[in-house]
């Protein structure tokens, strides 16, 4: 509990007084371990008599989540609470960056949408930051089925949001159609995000909505028919194989999956469709995915039907994915075709129906790799069985594998029946893994001059302490500082506690760098408390990159390393966390000078404007890419004298207007 030292005086006429049942509704207040005493306090023992001074003086004892916490952390950690963001929204500091606070906005709102909190959704867009654009609301409202929220957009921020056709693709994609019905009712689509609009409703299969987007902008089918193609959609690649042009065709046909889908899904009817309109160019590969998947009946249709005589890889599919019967009308009308390597495939996936089949009726016969396969998967009968029917038998690799995957059974039956052995590093391998109980067994009953170096180093980074514990009492081999580098990097606490007890070897500075980098908060905490190796730059330039604000927070405050540019530049290059950005940039002046790279992907205008007010240089040299559907964004550049240097479907790409270049260019120098 955070005030868990602090004692609270209570006089002695306060205690003798009875409890009085308060009438302080808490029904808001997010369901956080602290905030939950608070409340249960509040709601049930404390008598305020219309004076709300003591509900203040409980707020200012919990003010410590109003500093350290975002609109967007605060919303999601309680679960939705309206009453802790206007909790936080009171004691938010006037000087909050601008930028920052609409970053906020963009983000909670997009989390109220999705959850169909409209409540929420209305304080924010009128009490909080009226008029600002909200990025995400209607794409997400849209998504998760809200049409309450939407209609509610639409008739009080219409000129807020992004409405024309983005936000239809993510209702068709979760299914949502009453709201995919209302969206075509009453938004008109926008020429630049119809194409993102394609995908979607073919692979759903709604052909209205396919016909609808090719029926009023000039569009290629190339990319409805893949996708409905790849979901087996077949109404809608009808319709779009009757109206697309041979270009489109062409392009499809590049692809393949208009063919190879139909033999996947086995659709026979699909199938002879195409070929009766000259659209199977590979048919030997329509035939390897029908063996593959099965569907003896489009094998039938191929074979006899269209006088197919290269099987390719028919045999080795059908074989590998246990279609018998396949296997078997295969190698009737071709028996000269199977490979004698088909055993080892079934033999490794443990086949014993096909590998039996195989053996009695073909020439396919085994190698030594057909028990090597079965041991590492486990396949024990299948490894009793070709050790009784062939001579090939193993090499090392059928127990070293078996011992890697876990399989003890397989592993005593090799050790009893076989000679081959083992691996120098099979008991390395297994102790990495955690597999103790096949670590002890390779130690008591296996020969071999195991080599443990590491071992320890790689099941402490793996957070096996019984391992660890284990190789410490029966092994000589110890470990190096990788052990608590690795268990510290990967937050295994306890495992470094031990490690920092009983061995000597410590860790290095990679330690607290890679635990910061990973957000382990507390094992940062712990290293600084109990260790003096300390840490580098690196563990806050990590932390930065990754958005463990929390770490970054407490390295400043505790630690004097500091960061480089790389904080900026690495967490820019990963996502586009504004509170991470503005935080770093305020309080690090030597993070300042970082440069966001050739190309920098961006979707919040917010990004955009905070960059150029307070860090043109990192833009200078650097291509924005927005994507086409994004028109509030691409917008703002246009009317801002961005240049607009290349466009596709998928993304516009601008660069710096020459002034403000060569403006921060100058500032730089100077």
């Amino acid at each position: 509990m955070v005030h868990e030292n602090k004692r609270l005086k209570v006089s002695t006429p306060a205690l003798a007084k009875s409890p009085q049942i308060s009438h302080v509704d808490t029904s808001e207040w997010p369901a956080l371990p602290l905030l939950t005493a608070a409340r249960l306090v509040c709601r049930e023992r404390l008598h305020v008599n219309g004076d709300n001074s003591v509900l203040r003086v409980v707020d200012s004892f919990l003010d410590e989540l109003s500093e350290s916490l975002t609109l967007t952390a605060a919303y999601k950690m309680s679960g939705g609470s309206l009453r802790l963001l206007q909790y936080i929204a009171a004691h938010e500091s006037a000087t909050k960056d601008l930028f920052l606070r609409r970053w906020d906005v963009n983000a909670v709102t997009g989390q109220a949408a999705a959850r169909g909190d409209l409540q929420t959704l209305k304080w924010v867009a009128d009490s909080y930051l009226p008029g600002e654009f909200l990025t995400e609301v209607v794409a997400e409202a849209a998504s998760n089925g809200h049409l309450h929220v939407l209609i509610w957009l639409w008739e009080n921020n219409r000129d807020g949001g992004y409405w024309g056709g983005v936000e239809v693709a993510g209702a068709i994609l979760n299914h949502q159609q009453d709201v995919v019905d209302w969206l075509r009712g009453n938004v008109a689509l926008r020429p630049e995000c119809a194409q993102y609009l394609v995908k979607p409703a073919a692979e759903c299969g709604i052909l209205g909505v396919v016909q609808w987007i090719y029926e009023n902008f000039e569009l290629q089918m190339v990319d409805a028919l893949n996708a409905a193609a790849l979901k087996g959609q077949w109404e809608v690649m009808r319709w779009c194989l009757n109206n697309a042009n041979q270009e489109a065709l062409d392009d499809a046909l590049q692809y393949g999956f208009i063919y190879l889908c139909p033999a996947e899904f086995g659709d026979l009817d699909m199938l002879k469709c195409l070929f009766g309109q000259g659209l199977v160019p590979e048919p030997v590969a329509v035939l390897e995915a029908a063996a593959k998947h099965g569907h003896l009946d489009i094998i039938k249709y191929l074979v006899e039907g269209q006088e197919i005589g290269d099987t390719g890889s028919a045999f080795y599919r059908a074989t590998n994915y246990g279609h018998l019967d396949v296997l078997k009308y295969l190698h009737e009308k071709m028996p000269d075709d199977c490979s004698t390597s088909l055993l080892d495939a079934a033999a490794h996936a443990g086949l014993m129906e096909i590998v039996q089949w195989l053996h009695e009726n073909t020439r396919a016969r085994c190698t030594l790799y057909a028990m090597d396969g079965a041991a590492g998967n486990g396949h024990l009968e299948m490894v009793r069985w070709l050790h009784a029917n062939y001579t090939e038998g193993c090499t090392s690799l059928a127990m070293d594998c078996a011992a890697r995957r876990g399989h003890l059974d397989v592993v005593k039956w090799l050790h009893e029946n076989r000679n081959e052995g083992c691996t120098q590093a099979t008991m390395k391998i297994c102790a990495g893994r955690g597999n103790l109980d096949m670590v002890k067994w390779l130690h008591a009953n296996r020969s071999e001059a195991f080599n443990l170096d590491g071992a320890m180093d790689a099941a402490a980074a793996n957070g096996h302490l019984n391992v660890v514990q284990w190789l410490q009492e029966n092994r000589s081999e110890g470990c190096t500082t990788e052990a608590m580098d690795g268990a510290a990097g990967s937050g295994h606490l306890d495992v470094v506690k031990w490690l920092h007890e009983y061995r000597q070897e410590g860790c290095t500075t990679k330690a607290m760098d890679v635990a910061a980098v990973n957000g382990h908060l507390e094992m940062v905490k712990w290293l600084h408390t109990n260790r003096d190796e300390g840490c580098t730059t690196n563990a806050m330039d990590g932390a930065a990159a990754n958005n463990y604000l929390k770490v970054v927070k407490w390295l400043s405050r505790n630690r004097s390393e500091r960061c480089t540019v790389l904080a900026l530049e690495w967490l820019f290059s990963k996502s586009t966390r504004l509170d991470t950005a503005v935080y770093m940039f305020s309080e690090f002046p030597e993070c300042r000078t970082f440069h966001l790279g050739v190309k920098f992907e961006v979707a919040w205008l917010e990004v955009v404007e905070w960059l150029v007010e307070n860090a043109p240089t990192a833009l200078i040299g650097c291509t924005l890419e927005v994507k086409s559907w994004n028109w509030h964004v691409c917008d703002w550049l246009r009317k801002n004298n961005w240049k607009l240097v290349d466009q596709d479907k998928v993304f516009s790409c601008f660069v710096l207007p020459n002034e403000l270049g060569e403006g921060a260019q100058q500032n730089s120098m100077d």
